[in-house]
């Protein structure tokens, strides 16, 4: 492996994990309606960094099966023989390829929205066996800046995660709840005012003294 061989698949194996961060978060986003209304270009912008994200792996993948001393091959990507800090990276790689085609499967009616929507929390499981393929198959795991990497797109991802499965409901809950306190409120208080514009008026008087 000549060095710059080294350094594209180091490189692009860096370039996929920060792509996938993002689209991960901003599908978290997305899914949680951040964007009032979501409009096309925030969709668009979803699927070109995950794409981006996708010829960044490709990159990866090519160049560790091009050279002869990596010790991947065709067989590893179908599982054979993988080792145990590979395999991690063998299953993300084919979740990341299937993805892009379960839109045009439910854009063909193949599958039912549920269906797609199940399937594609697998974008999940594509960042943590990202993550954990790094960790312990990167030959740079122990550099600093490595860490801070790993370390930034994990708390990324787990922090707008948090927003959007424990603050965000919470904070809807909280919402409807004063709402429907304020409801309440409003039908079981009657200010003077409101007596008074509601009171029947006197009835006039006809002029002649008792």
């Amino acid at each position: 492996m000549t060095l710059l061989s080294w350094d594209v698949t180091r490189a692009s194996a860096f370039v996929a994990l920060v792509c996938y961060t993002i689209t991960v978060a901003w599908g978290i986003a997305l899914t949680a309606r951040s964007f009032r209304p979501p409009v096309a270009p925030q969709f668009d912008y979803h699927r070109f960094v995950s794409v981006l994200g996708l010829a960044a792996l490709v990159t990866h993948v090519t160049s560790l099966l091009v050279d002869r001393y990596s010790g991947i091959h065709i067989g590893t990507l179908l599982g054979v023989r993988a080792s145990a800090v590979v395999l991690p990276g063998v299953v993300a790689f084919w979740l990341v390829v299937a993805l892009p085609f379960s839109f045009r499967a439910k854009g063909r009616k193949w599958i039912s929205q549920p269906v797609w929507r199940a399937f594609h929390y697998a974008g999940y499981a594509v960042f943590g066996l990202a993550i954990l393929h790094g960790v312990t198959a990167g030959t740079d795991t122990g550099q600093p800046w490595t860490l801070a990497i790993y370390g930034t797109c994990g708390a990324s991802v787990g922090a707008v995660a948090w927003w959007r499965f424990v603050d965000a409901p919470r904070a809807a809950k909280a919402r409807r709840a004063a709402k429907e306190h304020q409801a309440a409120a409003g039908t079981a208080v009657r200010t003077p005012a409101d007596a008074a514009a509601t009171a029947e008026p006197p009835p006039a008087s006809d002029g002649i003294a008792a």
